[in-house]
């Protein structure tokens, strides 16, 4: 039973953090009112993708920290607090990181790091690859190496996508549209 609420926390880590990254690569727009920064970072990173390893953990990851402890804080409160809501609220948190060492060359990249990348318990940079070739508009889950195959087989963001358009009217977000303006 340990090994499968380990493995539900990962996955729930990785799908809540994809799907974040999805919403923000798809509807965020710089124009945008509070959400316009994220847009433009996100435009700059599928324009030059090494650079988000400039960032410090701090810098990458502010955000995430506060709703992290912004959870953690509502799961105590509640009695809800265990060690699996420890495990996936550190995972969303580290995101970022994550993401970043999918980035990373060897020698950037922790040996800890590698040996998970290569055992594919974290995502590789050729994992991570398939988000940045193309229309960027798939392998958004940042985490593990087996969520984005079978989101991707089952056609989940092309999906979503399509529903949003067909119920609100509003397309996704075209990088092009703005990296070429």
């Amino acid at each position: 039973m340990f090994i499968v609420k380990l493995l539900a926390t990962v996955v729930m880590a990785d799908f809540v953090s994809g799907f974040v990254h999805w919403l923000e690569d798809a509807y965020a727009r710089p124009e945008m009112p509070l959400v316009g920064n994220i847009a433009r970072e996100n435009l700059q990173h599928h324009a030059r993708p090494r650079d988000f390893i400039k960032k410090s953990w701090w810098a990458s990851s502010y955000d995430l920290l506060v709703l992290g402890l912004l959870a953690i804080a509502i799961a105590w409160h509640d009695h809800h607090l265990t060690p699996w809501v420890l495990l996936f609220t550190a995972l969303v948190i580290n995101a970022n990181q994550i993401h970043k060492w999918a980035h990373s060359n060897r020698q950037e990249t922790p040996r800890l790091i590698r040996f998970l990348q290569k055992h594919r318990i974290l995502q590789s940079a050729r994992e991570h690859a398939k988000h940045h070739s193309g229309e960027r508009n798939t392998y958004y889950c940042v985490i593990t190496s087996f969520l984005n195959p079978v989101l991707e087989k089952i056609n989940f963001w092309k999906g979503m996508e399509s529903v949003i358009e067909k119920v609100t009217g509003v397309s996704r977000r075209s990088d092009a549209e703005y990296l070429h303006s």
